[in-house]
């Protein structure tokens, strides 16, 4: 007899799933669980709401205690051994535990002792309820990545949503954001596209808009966001969220006028002496920076997230006629760009030479002999233009013949000496499109964060604010239009899995 799915979905300040969860309970017959990553003042909503009935929800931070416990250390090294997961590579690339964490220093038995609380909560939760399916966004934070593997693990059907990088307004659902699931076997050499794809970076040229969105919002705004936080201080969240450890009003109005002035800063030494006219003749290699603090190193390139000696492993390998051509993410400015020693280092390499942000990407495409990049929109970009890639990082795009992935830097050498031999198919990032085929659908992340932030957020900037039913109502109204393809694509892969069973 069959019974009703299953869905945990997971929730938090984004609400992307719970609208989901919202539209999908009209059509889907199915049991909802909800576990939530949010802070205090929002977390009041979920507690009462009764916009989506949920069999059970975990407020995720209640579950994880400042304790003076000492970590079951026994219990981790099972854990590890049981799903062959490990755990420092999670730790040591959480932004909150280590090198980006501006409030606070966690030390080693703080995190163990977070791990422990983190992972117990998930296998009793998933062991209790035995979900079908995990819906969520392809992870930012340790534990959000954590429960998502563990559920792969546990034969849990997971719908991860992903932005397909590069191609223009498409959207993705996937288990494996390495792969996007994408059968090894299926390239094939007989291939007509009839797909039109832009040939302009339209990704690139939104990154830019949003970038500049959200570097620049307003004073009044800001002041606005920083009213609200410093009238609205609760100490408890300094206590009882990780996130929020070591902070104070003191601290945080402190940091956020470092972070401007560090921006101006930053982006004043880097004008001036980054490379605004590169000579596009001379044989180079192009390293396009990926942006730090985000998944596409922390979860996809974990032992390559110090770029600086990812620029060196790269300069010391080319051949002697060649320059390296590295340029800065134009978003890097919304984490106040690098500091200016950083930069030297960079400069500093001999066969390096760094260009100016602002600098056309796709003229540095187009003229480079090779592109090398940690994971992103440019390997997408570089096969447009029929140009050899280099990974440093996991990424589904390494399926076709013109992408080399980097298993080992002592054979960065040979690997590049073979990449800028290889002739690329001009069709490639057309099959590579064909691959998703009808997997990609559109939806706009983009536009759906700005509404976000307009509906909830205090000046656009200040997140920790209460929500009542009727602004969740009005978003829910407003967005409707915006979900239509989200809610056909999760019901199609959930229905075509049930009718299999």
């Amino acid at each position: 007899m069959n019974t009703k799915p299953k869905i945990l979905f997971w929730l938090n300040g984004f609400h992307l799933h719970f609208s989901l969860a919202y539209y999908l309970q009209s059509t889907l017959n199915a049991d909802f669980f909800g576990i939530i990553d949010i802070n205090s003042k929002p977390q009041k909503f979920f507690q009462n709401q009764t916009l989506v009935k949920f069999q059970k929800i975990w407020f995720f931070h209640d579950h994880i205690k400042k304790t003076q416990q000492k970590p079951d250390l026994e219990y981790l090294i099972n854990f590890e051994k049981k799903y062959k997961i490990d755990l420092w590579k999670y730790a040591l690339n959480e932004r909150f535990f280590y090198i980006h964490n501006r409030f606070y220093k966690f030390t080693k038995e703080e995190i163990l002792l977070i791990l422990e609380q983190e992972l117990k909560l998930f296998e009793s939760m998933l062991d209790e309820i035995k979900p079908d399916y995990f819906l969520t966004y392809e992870p930012v934070f340790h534990h959000q990545k954590l429960l998502l593997e563990l559920c792969r693990l546990k034969g849990i059907k997971v719908l991860s949503l992903m932005i397909a990088a590069g191609i223009q307004n498409k959207t993705i659902i996937v288990e494996n954001g390495a792969t996007y699931d994408i059968d090894q076997n299926h390239i094939t050499n007989n291939f007509t596209s009839t797909t039109n794809l832009e040939d302009d970076d339209v990704y690139g040229s939104i990154i830019k808009k949003i970038t500049d969105k959200k570097s620049n919002v307003s004073f009044m705004n800001k002041f606005r966001g920083l009213m609200k936080y410093l009238l609205d201080f609760n100490s408890n969240d300094a206590d009882s969220n990780f996130m929020y450890y070591g902070r104070s009003k003191f601290k945080v109005v402190k940091d956020a006028i470092f972070l401007e002035l560090k921006r101006k800063k930053n982006h004043s030494f880097l004008q001036k002496v980054s490379e605004s006219s590169p000579n596009l003749k001379n044989p180079y290699i192009y390293y396009p920076m990926a942006i730090d603090e985000e998944m596409n190193i922390l979860h996809y390139a974990p032992y390559f997230t110090n770029q600086i000696e990812v620029i060196r492993h790269i300069a010391k390998s080319m051949p002697i006629n060649y320059s390296l051509y590295v340029k800065e993410h134009i978003a890097a400015k919304l984490r106040g760009w690098h500091d200016i020693d950083y930069y030297k280092q960079i400069m500093d390499i001999p066969n390096v030479i760094l260009i100016d942000p602002q600098f056309n990407h796709n003229e540095l495409l187009k003229n480079s002999e090779l592109v090398i990049t940690i994971r992103g929109t440019s390997s997408f970009q570089a096969m447009k233009y029929a140009k050899p890639v280099i990974l440093f990082g996991e990424y589904p795009i390494e399926i076709m013949p013109s992408v080399f992935r980097v298993d080992s830097i002592n054979v960065l050498p040979e690997l590049i000496k073979k990449a800028l031999k290889h002739q690329v198919d001009p069709l490639d990032y057309r099959k590579y499109v064909e691959l998703l085929g009808d997997r990609l659908f559109e939806f706009n992340m983009f536009e759906y964060e700005e509404n976000r932030n307009e509906t909830f957020f205090v000046g656009k900037t200040f997140s920790n604010v209460s929500i009542s039913n009727q602004t969740m109502i009005n978003f829910l109204n407003k967005n409707k239009d915006l979900f239509s393809n989200l809610i056909n694509a999760h019901l199609k892969i959930i229905s075509s899995n049930e009718s299999k069973k």
